[in-house]
């Protein structure tokens, strides 16, 4: 065993503990127990040096486990935006109940960051759909704040819609929110399509609904697509790049600090 390789096995053996503690758990909503697991193995992912991701990876029980953690993540996710959207909602004090949201600043600069990309690419769109919104909508918020233009949010779970709605009024943000399914959402009045990391649980499922929307979206509309790189793909299922014919790939960003998803930014060719 090369030393590399055996520096890898701690940090294997650590995401299978954690997934095998968070599966053994009643419920995924945020209480202390749950948070401190998810953050243990955010912190595991985020920690381990990019060269040992392919061994980690690759790795037996980690491989067999890897649907588990990306579905344990993106349950997680779900519940711990249900429960801060229903604070928001009831808070006396809204803004001050979003401000205390502890990812916030992570949506805030992931948001910039695909803003800037953006405008690099197409300037600025005159509308934006976010494409798998979630009940805590702060994708559709910040882009709506910085660009200005109407933006839509679009989610296919009607809970998710109407806390989503709920949160947008408690701040008054001008968001709109529907529900469509990212498979058959009809995108051709937007020349910006953001689609959320949790849009297709798979690569493969995420190719069907890239496809998709590559036949929605009009010509000349830009993608932004959150994926994964490295072993934040144990966390979110990555955009397989050969799986996007029906769109022209311009950039490829993939951060090396907190902010877990890389975004894929791409265009719908003219005909």
């Amino acid at each position: 065993m090369t030393t590399e390789l055996s520096e890898t096995i701690p940090t294997a053996d650590r995401i299978v503990h954690l997934t095998d503690q968070l599966s053994a758990l009643p419920h995924l909503r945020p209480d202390p127990r749950t948070n401190a697991l998810f953050g243990d193995l955010v912190h595991t992912v985020l920690s381990a040096p990019e060269r040992h991701a392919r061994d980690i990876l690759a790795h037996e029980e980690v491989r067999r486990r890897t649907a588990a953690v990306r579905d344990l993540s993106a349950r997680g996710e779900t519940a711990l935006e249900h429960d801060w959207a229903e604070r928001i909602i009831a808070a006396s004090d809204p803004h001050a109940a979003l401000a205390a949201f502890p990812y916030l600043d992570n949506y805030v600069r992931l948001t910039a960051l695909e803003v800037r990309l953006l405008r690099a690419a197409a300037g600025t769109p005159s509308a934006v759909a976010v494409v798998g919104c979630g009940p805590l909508p702060l994708t559709a918020f910040g882009y709506a704040d910085a660009l200005g233009c109407p933006v839509v949010g679009l989610d296919r779970a009607e809970d998710a819609v109407a806390r989503a709605r709920r949160v947008s009024a408690r701040l008054g943000s001008p968001v709109r929110f529907e529900r469509a399914d990212a498979a058959d959402a009809d995108l051709a009045g937007y020349d910006a399509v953001v689609l959320a990391a949790l849009v297709g649980e798979t690569p493969s499922d995420k190719a069907a609904v890239l496809a998709r929307m590559a036949a929605a979206m009009r010509p000349g509309a830009h993608l932004l697509a959150r994926s994964a790189h490295g072993l934040r793909t144990l966390l979110y299922p990555p955009v397989d790049l050969r799986a996007m014919p029906g769109f022209e790939v311009l950039e490829v960003v993939h951060p090396t600090d907190d902010i877990i998803n890389s975004v894929v930014v791409a265009r719908r060719p003219e005909r």
